[in-house]
């Protein structure tokens, strides 16, 4: 009510003034029985101006509230000329700072889980470890030999986790550096050796050692790795696993290609997709449609890009463009 009367306090004013030298007017002119149209038109006079100084007094509160805002500084009024933009550009930046302050608690929440996750991960990785270890020396048992293959499943989702939750940190930590992509698919081979085993998967590399790419050889690292896991996961039993590099004019390519199940043409064009775990995740059920999600991600931010060709039961390839 006080904000009421102090933004129409002038406008009280003006009517008062206007209606009483308006009767002085109609009086002068021989009184309302014979001047009634001249009155109607004073009046409606009146109602116009007042309509008009209050639209040149509000317009830009109006503007703003009739448009829709595309950044959050659209909502803000500078330079306030009148009582009710001067109350509805406090109460904007009050309400912007609510939000700020609430985005900010958000942050650190989520900041505190992050934390928690990671440190947990890691403390689950040192039995892993552990078990993993006792488990190769006994590898001659079946028992312990299953046993590695779920610890080695278990280490893949942990470290996804791991990736997943570090995504949006990944720009701060890239480094670039000279990688022989020979050494480095031989390293991830090496380390997905028994799970090429128990799938019964055959590595087929096609390069040669002079081949070299600049990159975060850790990043590049984990795309390649869950690449080659897709690969050996929806590999049919006793195919290869081809490892192939193309010379183009401007890139360097590598070709990841299986001979599996396939990736169906309605589901190629959403597998970057995050959760997105299309016909081959409902059928096997082993998806989380996280993994390449986090591929696609990473690529993103190391400028290289990644194309896709693949025949529904046949063969895919995965080409990453350095």
């Amino acid at each position: 009510m006080k904000l009421f009367i102090k933004h129409h306090i002038s406008f009280i004013i003006l009517f008062i003034f206007v209606f009483i030298g308006l009767g002085f007017i109609i009086e002068s002119l021989g009184g309302i029985e014979n001047n009634f149209k001249y009155f109607i038109f004073l009046g409606f006079f009146q109602l116009l101006i007042f309509l008009i100084i209050r639209y040149l007094n509000n317009y830009r509160i109006y503007n703003i509230l009739s448009s829709e805002p595309k950044e959050l500084e659209d909502i803000l009024l500078d330079n306030p000329r009148s009582v009710l933009e001067e109350e509805f550009s406090r109460n904007q930046r009050e309400c912007f700072k609510l939000f700020n302050n609430k985005i900010r608690e958000l942050e650190n929440i989520q900041k505190e889980y992050k934390i928690f996750i990671d440190q947990n991960i890691h403390q689950m990785k040192t039995p892993l470890s552990v078990i993993s270890m006792i488990s190769q020396n006994n590898r001659e048992n079946g028992d312990f030999k299953k046993l590695l293959t779920q610890v080695n499943s278990l280490d893949y989702y942990l470290s996804q986790t791991l990736s997943f939750l570090r995504l949006s940190d990944i720009a701060k930590d890239i480094q670039i550096e000279k990688i022989n992509l020979r050494v480095l698919i031989v390293e991830i081979i090496n380390e997905l050796r028994d799970f090429f085993i128990l799938n019964s998967i055959y590595p087929s590399i096609n390069m040669d050692e002079s081949i070299f790419i600049f990159t975060d050889r850790k990043q590049i690292k984990n795309v390649i790795y869950q690449i080659v896991t897709n690969g050996i996961k929806y590999g049919k039993k006793n195919s290869k696993l081809d490892f192939r590099v193309e010379n183009k004019t401007e890139d360097t390519v590598l070709n990841i290609t299986n001979e599996g199940i396939g990736i169906t043409p309605s589901d190629k064009d959403r597998i970057f997709d995050i959760f997105y775990t299309g016909d081959n995740g409902r059928i096997y059920g082993e998806s989380s449609g996280v993994g390449l999600y986090i591929v696609k991600k990473t690529l993103d931010l190391l400028s290289h890009n990644i194309m896709v060709k693949s025949i529904p039961n046949g063969k895919t390839t995965f080409s990453i463009y350095f």
